[in-house]
């Protein structure tokens, strides 16, 4: 008998939920394994990796928050961009530091059939700052808008990243970099009735449903049935923090490396989707 589980974080004004069919049973037991490629586990890495960094961004960053692009004059090799990087970064940490603040931020680097270039989330602070640390080329600025739900910020983050992510003497083994002052957003997820995997979505009280958020699809790795969609607070402090029911998540996203496709059990590909 398939089981359903519901998964919802909330994460600053934004709660996202994923309804799920565990397996699909069969006359002969557990659904045979669907045949996968290289382009689908690519997606749907790509699909949780947006998922992940969305929740990072909507718990952590606030309207008029600063997304930054640094961009060099002159061209650099990988290394040497990840060194100018990390020295940016301090020395904007010492900067808020003696505004008594703390420094915020989600980096993410791309250099793939374009010159290298860093993109930077982060709190608040005078742009002329900003400009005061970084000499090495350009900076652009743009400002987090009132939404505060800005997972289409971290479509386009991962969507910067997904190339040079999986190059094999990428210099950048992550697909983004976040401060270690971040708040974690919490996952929790609970039996439901299977009934909820095909019920048009409902927001809570206090919160407005994102119509363009809901997506009904099969997982192109499972071949289970997903539904996904987001709402978000119409107040401007969320009414609810962290949703009380459920059991928490703690086991962070994972990827499969291309090569290590064919030794991966469908079990495995099953578990990967838990976020």
């Amino acid at each position: 008998m398939s089981k359903v589980i519901r998964e919802i974080c909330a994460a600053g004004a934004v709660i996202d939920v994923a309804i799920k069919m565990t397996f699909r049973a069969t006359r002969t037991g557990r659904k045979a394994k669907k045949n996968k490629t290289n382009e689908a586990v690519q997606k749907n890495n790509d699909r949780l990796a947006v998922k992940m960094l969305a929740r990072l961004l909507n718990m952590n960053f606030f309207p008029g928050d600063f997304h930054a692009t640094l961009t060099y004059a002159v061209e650099l090799s990988p290394e040497e961009a990840k060194h100018q990087l990390s020295l940016f970064i301090s020395r904007m940490r010492n900067e808020y530091r003696k505004l008594g603040k703390e420094f915020y931020y989600v980096a993410v680097t791309e250099y793939k059939n374009k010159r290298i270039h860093h993109h930077i989330v982060m709190n608040y602070i005078d742009s002329k700052i900003i400009d005061k640390q970084w000499k090495l080329g350009h900076i652009w600025l743009s400002t987090l808008d009132r939404s505060r739900n800005y997972t289409e910020l971290a479509e386009y983050l991962v969507k910067e990243t997904q190339q040079t992510f999986r190059e094999p003497e990428s210099s950048t083994k992550r697909r983004w970099a976040a401060s270690r002052n971040l708040k974690r957003p919490i996952v929790k997820r609970e039996y439901v009735s299977v009934a909820q995997l095909f019920a048009d979505p409902k927001a809570f009280k206090g919160y407005q449903l994102d119509k363009d958020s809901i997506r009904k699809f099969e997982n192109p790795i499972t071949g289970l049935e997903h539904k996904e969609y987001q709402m978000v607070a119409t107040d401007p402090v969320p009414r609810i923090r962290t949703w009380r029911k459920g059991k928490i998540v703690n086991r962070q996203e994972g990827y499969i490396r291309m090569a290590e496709i064919e030794q991966v059990s469908f079990e495995d590909l099953v578990s990967i989707d838990t976020l």
